[in-house]
């Protein structure tokens, strides 16, 4: 069950909501959707947003919860071994 504090962020109506949009307007909005999914509270997405990188590709690293930066996208989401 989600933090009653996060639903009320993922409301579309919410103005919390509404404000994260405003000022992260450059974030892509589907990294923005994302950001919102895996955030706890209004904090966390917060913090996630704040970290996103400028350079892409990006993607998500679940240890770290956050939007990391890769120089080779492929590489990042297959495991080391997968070719062999």
């Amino acid at each position: 069950m989600e933090n009653e504090s996060v639903m009320i962020l993922k409301d579309d109506d919410s103005d919390l909501l509404n404000g994260f949009k405003k000022r992260y307007d450059g974030v892509h909005p589907l990294i923005f959707l994302r950001s919102l999914e895996r955030s706890k509270s209004p904090g966390d997405l917060f913090d996630i947003l704040e970290t996103v990188p400028n350079d892409f590709p990006i993607a998500w690293h679940e240890g770290k919860c956050r939007w990391v930066h890769v120089s080779d996208f492929m590489q990042s989401i297959f495991p080391k071994d997968w070719l062999e």
